[in-house]
């Protein structure tokens, strides 16, 4: 009795103190499962780089690259086993953008990647018709939270629109290929429904996805209707009007600029994005301020690419009645780069034929360059970087500098170039930016190294021997064994 009378009150010590070490045990395992919440949240910092692999099967594939958002024309972008590269890395801080396709039988693709993205691209061969197949390009992000749907998005679909007909191409005559808008448009709710019930897509992609799809049939009825000059119902077309949350898509700005012309300039087949500017600011329209900002910076764009001689007027224009910080940043940032550019590249004031490099600030005259490296076999690449067989070539460059030792035969790179930015992307890709002899000549036309060698298109090669005599005025390009055969027979 008297043992149990002294073990209930011990019973109950106990008891307390092994709810207490319960307590403090909950609480521990609370804090280090809510550390290790946060270690696992904790994303990895991505590399200032894009990385884009082909697989190693495919010969060649081309696709055009956009690293920046006021490049006019692309960067061109060549992997394969034939192209002898099957992998590049970009440097790049921004969004960068590829993109290609085959307009005539309505085949397009874009993609959008993002710094520290790694790509890879292999090709699917897709019959359009029974006797023609183009290479749609599949896309694998091995390392970003978007799904294989989201990126292949534009190949499912396009495979849609082949089987049930929405796009039917003729066998012979491009004139007679058919394109159903509307059942386009229904055929991409219906893969957007079908991808978000398995889970394929994320709720931001499929509702982003959707409006895109009723901005472009909507903006395609806007076009048809003016320029087959007939009467359309606005409102039947279901898009609001001075829509804030739309006004950053670039797909709702191709609608409001496609309605301006319908309104407006029902009659005039082409008008200038100078003549839209000035009617925009002058005329009352169907659009409200904010709304009317983000089209006169749109027409501003174009101006800027291809009514360049206006742009400094309609620049100022601008800034007379922009009142948003964002277009006013945008643009000084723009100007201040062209500044910039035209300084490193005054087609004006330097020296006619001048050449320098991105290594240091030297400026020689071709002949320079030649004395610099006499004794060698010199070959001169004249090169530029929106020249698609010249970028084609460069792997072939690289490997002749592999192939033969430098004290035997110098390479010299010469870009025509006369968009400074251009050319120094241009390099930066084909890594040769960090190369002396990776040359941007000034005011091209006029040098004598122009008219002396009469090169009038390129790539255009000259071969010089060790004395610095010219050896060939027009050698063979380096992918051609031949070049090599004329070296061996040179060194």
């Amino acid at each position: 009795m008297a043992d149990t009378i002294i073990c209930k009150p011990m019973k109950n010590i106990l008891l307390v103190v092994l709810l207490l070490l319960f307590c403090s045990c909950l609480e521990k395992k609370t804090e280090n499962s809510t550390e290790t919440s946060i270690v696992r949240e904790k994303k990895t910092e991505r590399k200032n780089e894009v990385v884009i692999s082909i697989n190693d099967t495919i010969n060649s594939f081309f696709t055009n690259l956009y690293l920046d958002k006021m490049q006019h024309k692309p960067d061109m972008l060549f992997l394969g086993k034939e192209e002898k590269r099957t992998s590049v890395t970009i440097p790049t801080q921004n969004t960068i953008k590829i993109n290609g396709g085959v307009p005539w039988i309505s085949f397009f693709y874009e993609l959008y990647l993002e710094k520290g993205d790694s790509l890879l691209i292999e090709i699917q061969r897709v019959n359009v018709n029974q006797s023609k197949q183009i290479e749609h390009p599949i896309f694998t992000l091995t390392n970003s939270d978007r799904t294989w749907s989201e990126t292949n998005f534009g190949f499912l679909l396009y495979k849609d629109n082949l089987e049930n007909k929405a796009i039917v191409i003729d066998e012979n005559k491009i004139q007679n290929n058919k394109y159903d808008s509307e059942k386009i448009y229904r055929n991409s709710i219906k893969l957007l429904d079908s991808l978000k019930s398995t889970n394929s897509i994320s709720d931001i992609f499929y509702s982003t996805n959707a409006i895109n799809q009723k901005l472009k049939l909507a903006t395609y009825k806007v076009r048809k209707a003016k320029n087959q000059n007939i009467d359309l119902d606005i409102e039947s077309l279901d898009i609001k009007l001075n829509e804030e949350e739309f006004f950053e898509n670039k797909q709702y700005v191709s609608f409001l600029r496609a309605l301006i012309s319908y309104k407006y300039f029902k009659e005039d087949k082409r008008v200038k994005n100078s003549v839209l500017f000035d009617f925009v600011v002058e005329q009352e329209t169907f659009l409200n301020e904010s709304a009317k900002e983000v089209l006169l910076d749109s027409y501003l764009k174009s101006i800027f690419f291809i009514e360049k001689s206006k742009f400094d007027k309609y620049l100022t224009k601008f800034h007379s009645i922009n009142e948003n910080d964002k277009f006013k940043n945008k643009w000084n940032s723009v100007v201040n780069k062209q500044r910039e550019n035209s300084k490193k590249l005054n087609t004006t004031d330097r020296t006619i034929g001048i050449l320098t490099n991105l290594v240091n600030d030297n400026k020689l005259t071709f002949e320079q360059v030649l004395s610099k490296h006499k004794g060698k076999i010199i070959l001169v690449d004249f090169w530029a970087s929106w020249c698609a067989p010249c970028r084609q070539e460069m792997p072939y460059l690289k490997d002749l500098k592999q192939k033969f030792n430098e004290t035997e035969i110098k390479i010299i790179e010469i870009s025509i170039d006369k968009d400074y930015s251009a050319w120094e992307r241009a390099s930066k890709l084909e890594k040769i930016s960090k190369e002396e002899d990776s040359y941007i000549i000034s005011n091209w036309e006029k040098s004598n190294l122009y008219k002396n060698y009469k090169i009038k298109t390129i790539p255009r090669y000259l071969l010089f021997g060790k004395d610095g005599k010219i050896i060939n005025e027009n050698a063979p390009r380096p992918s051609e064994k031949e070049l090599v055969d004329l070296i061996m027979a040179s060194v």
